[in-house]
């Protein structure tokens, strides 16, 4: 594997790009939340669950996560080891959402295959983040080319979340 792996300098470009995509996806959540805010409160007042406040939560957290990974990425003087120690932090943050999904989820009454496939991409983007920094620090097993994969998986979740926040709570 080329060292550029393992060196956060070789993937500035990339880094670029993921910061302003993902700025910008960020603002698509504040304006599905804000166009559909009363139908979404309604609907959790209905079940009695934060499960849709919980998405649009879960998509910020998502996207904010990539944006400070591209961001502390750009930064020329991080080296391997506190960039993996972040990307580590960056999985443990990502793990939060997993962990208040399966409580809304209770009584959310969402069918068990879509909460499993909801729950499933999580803990995946989790473990992704985890892997990238794992390997990052052991200079072997991929290093930073875990981040692709983990970004895009990242922009799906949250695109998703905001197609269900903006066209699928008013069905």
């Amino acid at each position: 594997m080329a060292s550029g792996a393992f060196d956060p300098e070789a993937w500035h470009d990339f880094f670029i790009a993921a910061a302003g995509a993902t700025a910008a996806l960020s603002g698509l959540i504040f304006v599905a939340v804000s166009i559909n805010l009363r139908a979404i409160l309604a609907e959790e007042k209905k079940i009695g669950s934060s499960y849709l406040t919980g998405r649009a939560l879960e998509s910020l957290v998502d996207l904010l996560i990539v944006l400070g990974i591209s961001l502390v990425g750009l930064d020329p003087s991080i080296g391997r080891v506190a960039f993996a120690a972040f990307l580590l932090f960056c999985a443990a943050g990502s793990a939060v959402s997993p962990a208040l999904a399966t409580s809304a989820h209770r009584s959310s009454g969402v069918k068990p295959v879509a909460y499993n496939l909801r729950l499933s991409l999580a803990l995946l983007l989790v473990a992704a983040y985890a892997v990238g920094g794992a390997t990052m620090l052991a200079r072997g097993g991929g290093g930073l080319h875990w981040l692709p994969f983990a970004f895009i998986l990242a922009v799906s979740i949250a695109a998703s979340n905001a197609w269900i926040l903006l066209v699928e709570v008013l069905r």
